[in-house]
């Protein structure tokens, strides 16, 4: 969807992990909350979504979540985590909660359903952390640049919010969020 939020490329825009605002004990409000985690410390937002509502609610705007799309993961598994990521953006919106898509893909055979579900012109999250050279999955940056070309391609986004450093080839309206002042 998209979004109404004012985003600017020179924003000084700090994301909030949901591991640190499930708790409610947070009070960052301006921030937006991310999901840039290990799945296991948000799989309670696809469980019991109804509980984090209100918590959610006192956020700028909340990323969907980034569940695992690991290229050596089973197809089925990158098609319902691609499926999980969309419901529960839909159901925060459906309960007044401002979202943007965060978007996530495997190989070149997830190309299929990965970019579904996302309006064109959209305001969207990617991450370059766990394929950068911080470390174990540095090596597949060519996949990463594949999948992300591609959803320029099919998404034409508006914006694109990047946790960590974007690559010196990653091209269209990139707001870099800073991974140190966002974890």
């Amino acid at each position: 969807p998209k979004t109404d939020i004012n985003l600017t490329s020179d924003s000084d825009l700090r994301l909030i992990g949901f591991d640190k605002v499930k708790n409610g004990k947070d009070n960052h409000y301006k921030r937006m909350v991310h999901f840039f985690l290990y799945d296991y410390e948000f799989e309670s937002i696809w469980e019991n979504p109804e509980k984090y509502v209100e918590t959610l609610k006192q956020y700028e705007a909340v990323l969907t979540p980034d569940f695992s799309m690991y290229i050596e993961m089973n197809p089925v598994m990158q098609l319902y985590n691609t499926f999980r990521n969309r419901w529960v953006g839909a159901f925060l919106l459906e309960k007044g909660i401002k979202v943007i898509p965060t978007v996530n893909w495997g190989l070149e055979n997830t190309f299929d359903f990965c970019f579904n579900g996302i309006e064109k012109g959209s305001v969207v999250a990617v991450s370059t952390y766990m394929v950068s050279e911080h470390g174990n999955h540095s090596d597949q940056k060519e996949f990463f640049m594949k999948g992300y070309n591609e959803m320029l391609k099919r998404i034409e986004p508006e914006l694109i919010i990047c946790y960590h450093e974007p690559f010196p080839e990653m091209t269209g309206n990139i707001l870099y969020i800073n991974y140190e002042l966002s974890s």
